[in-house]
């Protein structure tokens, strides 16, 4: 018990606050953003623009290759080891394999300017737009976790998270004050210089701070061990987007532009529902690959106790508030959004139960046992897949939101199992409350 209450003011709760206070402020600025984007393109165009951002957040994870994920656990543990050569080499191979695959993939995008290519004329600039954009989210993202491995926070997330949608705010501002006709192709250059911002200012950050101390990277002769350790990530990874994109996607090939236009508000607003885990997992990810490296498992236990009943509790409150708040939310992005209030206190009542669940993909990644969390991802992705495709023609956004909770619930509820099994444990609330039980 005095252990738990130690850490949680201790410097994972420190980094959570951190980790909260520049998640907000981002959040604060891609509302503002959403609300912006709904105003000037409509449902329509909203829905057009966000298909092609939610494709490129998919292919973004895709050319990172998990490198990103596979940061965060190696960098600190090579550190913990002492291995800062092998660490070079690591963060260089990561870099130039990103770079290497987001190029592929921004040239395969530009073929849809070809006429031959079967595009609707509509959609040939946005998709070739999108594939360009590949190129700095990959970036944002390897950048990301490669300051979230070595503990630096405000590094990891300020370039992604506040510096990206304040250049966005800015651009739409300016556009709606001078009264600028803004189409889903402007929207996406726009999109894309803001990505391209952001991973610009992570690299300077990142090698400013931290990788002008290391030594120059020695001869890489893991590349085949390393590419293998990154495949679970990024399986993770891809799965994880898929997980926040797929709706979108299944929108707008079955549902059409307005139908996935008028989803976006809800989905923009779920970060803020997954606000507390997220946060906390910024500084509790890393420091779970130390302990495992250490063999500390009771410090594991109390912290992932903590963890769980304090994200928990603040999940439930986010919950309330913003599923509460919603018809008034709503009308924000317009009086057509109105319909989607009640899609609200689904996708929050999915984050919570999420989160009663633990931390159930961090503990099994950084025990190194990141199969196991892919197997679990992949079940619920399967039955958001399964109802969106029987329900989302019939029910449109309402389909796409019962899609969500019940891959959420999947997909937790088979990692709960297999943590229990596997490693012999329980992150749920129930399992905390127990073990608090039987502590007395």
């Amino acid at each position: 018990m005095y252990e738990g209450r130690k850490l949680a003011a201790g410097p994972i709760a420190r980094a959570s606050g951190l980790s909260m206070a520049i998640r907000l402020s981002g959040m604060g600025l891609l509302f503002v953003q959403a609300v912006l984007t709904a105003r000037l393109l409509g449902p329509a165009g909203y829905g057009t623009t966000a298909t092609v951002l939610s494709a490129a957040q998919v292919l973004s994870s895709a050319a990172m290759l998990g490198f990103g994920a596979l940061a965060v656990r190696e960098v600190p543990a090579r550190r913990a080891a002492e291995q800062p050569v092998a660490l070079a080499a690591f963060l260089r191979f990561s870099f130039l394999a990103t770079l290497a695959v987001s190029l592929i993939v921004a040239l395969v995008a530009s073929l849809a300017l070809m006429p031959a290519i079967p595009v609707a004329e509509t959609m040939r600039h946005p998709f070739a737009l999108g594939g360009i954009l590949v190129m700095p989210l990959a970036f944002v993202a390897l950048f990301r976790g490669w300051a979230q491995g070595f503990g630096q926070i405000a590094m990891a997330q300020v370039p992604g998270e506040f510096l990206r949608p304040a250049v966005m705010v800015s651009v739409l501002v300016t556009v709606a004050i001078v009264g600028l006709a803004f189409d889903p192709a402007e929207y996406l250059i726009a999109a894309t210089v803001a990505a391209l911002v952001a991973a610009v200012v992570a690299w300077v950050w990142i090698a400013h701070k931290e990788l002008r101390h290391l030594p120059a990277p020695g001869d890489w002769v893991g590349g085949r061990a390393i590419i293998a350790a990154s495949f679970p990530f990024l399986g993770m990874g891809m799965i994880a987007i898929l997980q926040g994109e797929l709706n979108t996607l299944l929108l707008a090939a079955l549902a059409g532009p307005r139908e996935t236009g008028l989803f976006q508000p809800v989905a923009r607003l779920m970060p803020l529902l997954a606000l507390p885990i997220q946060a906390a997992s910024m500084r509790y990810a890393p420091r779970m690959a130390e302990f495992w490296q250490r063999g500390e498992h009771e410090r594991i236990l109390s912290v992932t106790g903590t963890f769980t009943w304090t994200t928990t509790l603040l999940t439930l409150l986010a919950g309330l508030a913003i599923a509460g708040a919603g018809p008034w939310l709503m009308l924000v992005f317009g009086r057509d959004f109105g319909a989607s209030a009640p899609l609200l206190w689904i996708v929050a009542a999915a984050q919570v139960f999420n989160a009663a669940c633990g931390p159930l993909g961090v503990v099994f990644s950084m025990a190194g046992r990141t199969g196991i969390a892919v197997f679990g991802q992949l079940a619920g992705l399967a039955v958001n897949i399964a109802v969106g495709v029987l329900f989302i023609p019939h029910y449109g956004a309402a389909a796409a939101a019962m899609g969500i909770l019940a891959a959420t619930v999947t997909w937790n509820v088979v990692l709960l199992i297999a943590i229990r099994r596997i490693l012999g444990i329980d992150t749920s609330i129930l399992g905390v409350l127990t073990r608090r039980r039987d502590a007395r």
